[in-house]
């Protein structure tokens, strides 16, 4: 039988999704001179996929990206296919994350983080279309690997914690 606590989970993670998509489509605007924000989306995504990713499956996180590229004014689906075949190859390193260190954790994170927003510039360079500076793309992805400890923190403080060796998670497998 499913935990239903999982439910409550994927809830979770939904909300803070649709909240921070909230957030991001307010007014603020950004000044000349200011630092871009980080992608706390993206954050969340991978903390979560790495310590429980029974709480965001594929169905829960595609549909979230998408429709974060419709109200962001994103090119449609670019994103999304890249945070997607990123999460995958974070969830595929699961296993071999409970003897990783931190440290370890957020190199490995960092790496993806930057292979994300440059292979999103390069596409968006190939097919013409128009980019940011991308100086102001490298201050996102730096914004977005300097608040990764922190959105870790408050994920762990929330519940979402890495499962221990031997321990089963909510959909029976072995962590």
């Amino acid at each position: 039988m499913i935990n239903s606590s999982i439910w409550g989970y994927r809830a979770l993670f939904a909300g803070l999704t649709f909240a921070f998509m909230f957030f991001a489509l307010l007014p603020f605007g950004r000044s000349d001179g200011s630092l871009p924000a980080p992608d706390i989306m993206l954050g969340l995504a991978f903390v979560w996929v790495l310590r429980r990713p029974d709480y965001v499956p594929v169905w829960l996180l595609v549909p979230l990206l998408l429709l974060a590229d419709v109200l962001l004014m994103r090119p449609l689906g670019l994103w999304t296919l890249l945070v997607f075949l990123s999460s995958e190859y974070l969830r595929r390193r699961v296993d071999h994350s409970e003897v990783q260190t931190f440290g370890a954790e957020i190199a490995l994170v960092t790496m993806t983080i930057i292979g994300v927003f440059v292979a999103n510039h390069l596409i968006l360079l190939l097919l013409l279309a128009e980019t940011a500076p991308l100086l102001d793309q490298a201050l996102h992805a730096g914004a977005t690997i300097v608040f990764y400890p922190l959105i870790t923190i408050l994920s762990q403080w929330i519940g979402v914690r890495r499962l221990a060796p031997g321990e089963l998670d909510s959909l029976g497998t072995r962590a």
